[in-house]
């Protein structure tokens, strides 16, 4: 079920499990109303999250059931859309994950460019993780103890954060945005998932996707998820952060507007200029700045063809990582 809410005079779009999202309280929840939250106070706080490892059917958007890896919130689903684990904070925010294996095989937690040498976890076992938050930035956490299989899997999540006191920018003295968005990008390839749920041998050197996502969902969802259906007023100033969790390369195509390229992997770009499509890279997070210089519903989607399709059909009845631009 989804509802239309008005956000400051923007009509945006939310599910039921939004709605109840929202009502939570007393943690740093990714967002609700489909932002990113920024948080509201100016020192630094300590959060505590609890994370597990597990196994869960993840439902496709052609009623395809694969069972897929995931790190959940033992709270609630603090990722966007529907992915179940994501961190929000401050830059000098104490954050503490305690972190429970429920997996049959040994796991790790790292966040490349910030902790590149995780603890490593077995099965059954479980730990805490506990580090200062860095630099003002998107990124990624995920599983590399067990390759890109933890990757073409799905565990693995989204890390945003704010410059110390929470104004609304990608880093200190950068542009002030309106909104920001934060959009994960993965794929399934169906033999990987049905192989790992057998406990068969698959070759990923013969990995190729057939199920394709942004926050953990295929368009049509997309397209009514407050947190993938970008909503927008002229002449908002619109962030968007690209997070490639998958192991497919994808060019982020606008129609409609163009994007200014601010960061790679917290990386500044030296010459910003306007651009329709971005790379965005295995393993890497892209920030963009969105200038709203019209209004209309455009398409946002990944130039790989095939990843705009579900098991090889494309976008009508559904598709996959395809979005809507809403101003």
């Amino acid at each position: 079920m989804t509802s239309k809410i008005q956000n400051n005079g923007k009509t945006v779009f939310q599910s039921r499990r939004k709605l109840l999202k929202a009502g939570l309280s007393g943690l740093a929840y990714f967002s609700v109303a489909g932002l990113t939250v920024i948080p509201s106070r100016s020192q630094a706080a300590t959060l505590n999250y609890d994370f597990v490892a597990e196994t869960y059917n993840h439902t496709m958007v052609d009623g395809v059931i694969l069972e897929a890896w995931r790190f959940r919130d033992l709270a609630g689903s603090s990722g966007p859309g529907a992915i179940d684990a994501g961190i929000v904070a401050l830059e000098g925010d104490t954050i503490n994950i305690n972190l429970s294996n429920n997996l049959n095989q040994t796991i790790n937690f790292s966040i490349p460019g910030f902790i590149n040498s995780p603890t490593i976890l077995a099965a059954g076992a479980n730990t805490t993780i506990s580090f200062t938050a860095p630099a003002a930035g998107t990124y990624l956490f995920r599983d590399d103890f067990s390759g890109e299989k933890g990757a073409a899997l799905g565990l693995s999540g989204p890390m945003v954060i704010m410059p110390a006191g929470g104004a609304q920018q990608l880093y200190t003295g950068a542009t002030t945005f309106d909104q920001q968005y934060t959009l994960v990008l993965n794929d399934f390839d169906d033999r990987l998932n049905t192989a790992t749920a057998n406990a068969q041998s698959y070759d990923l050197a013969q990995f190729e996707p057939n199920y394709f996502f942004v926050n953990g969902m295929s368009y049509p969802d997309t397209s009514s998820d407050a947190e993938t259906r970008v909503v927008m007023s002229l002449n908002d100033e619109i962030a968007i952060r690209f997070v490639n969790a998958g192991l497919l390369a994808h060019s982020m195509h606008f129609h409609g507007y163009h994007v200014k390229v601010i960061s790679r992997d917290r990386v500044l770009e030296t010459q910003v200029i306007d651009k329709d499509t971005v790379l965005v890279k295995p393993g890497e997070c892209v920030d963009v700045m969105l200038s709203v210089k019209q209004t209309g519903i455009f398409p946002l989607h990944t130039h790989y063809i095939p990843a705009v399709t579900a098991n090889g059909v494309y976008v009508n009845p559904y598709g996959g990582a395809l979005m809507i631009l809403d101003a």
